[in-house]
C-alpha cells in the first residue's frame, strides 16, 4: 500500500472508533509521506487515547506544514492536558491568528490563562 491508501485506511478505522488500528496506519502513511493531515491526525488520536506527550510530536510538525488551524489548537491541548500551561496559551494564540474563531483555541487559552494567573 502507498501513503494515499494508508491514509485512507486509517481515516477509516478512526471514524469506526479503532484507534490503535488508525494510529497504526497514520504511522506507515507518515513512514511513506509525512503529510500534514496524517501527522494532524496521528495526534488526534493519540489526544482521544490520552497520550498527549506522544501526540506533540505529529501536531507540531502538522502546524508546521500547514497554516490551518487545527494542528495548533489541538497541540495547544496537549499541553495543556501535560500541564504546560504557557506552550498551551503560546500555541493557542498561534490557532488564534489563523483562525480567530476556533472554538477549540479559545477554550484552551482562557484555561491556560486561568491556571497561569494562579502561579
Amino acid at each position: 500500500m502507498n501513503a494515499d491508501d494508508l491514509y485512507h485506511e486509517g481515516r477509516l478505522a478512526m471514524e469506526a472508533g479503532n484507534l490503535q488500528d488508525a494510529i497504526s496506519s497514520f504511522r506507515r502513511s507518515i513512514a511513506e509521506w509525512p503529510h500534514f493531515k496524517t501527522l494532524e491526525l496521528l495526534g488526534e488520536c493519540l489526544l482521544r487515547l490520552n497520550q498527549p506527550r506522544e501526540a506533540i510530536v505529529p501536531l507540531a510538525a502538522a502546524a508546521a506544514l500547514n497554516r490551518q488551524a487545527h494542528a495548533p489548537a489541538l497541540l495547544a491541548r496537549a499541553f495543556l492536558e501535560l500541564g504546560t500551561y504557557g506552550d498551551a496559551r503560546d500555541q493557542a494564540e498561534e490557532a488564534l491568528r489563523r483562525d480567530p474563531g476556533n472554538q477549540q483555541a479559545l477554550e484552551v487559552r482562557k484555561a491556560a490563562r486561568q491556571h497561569l494567573e494562579v502561579v
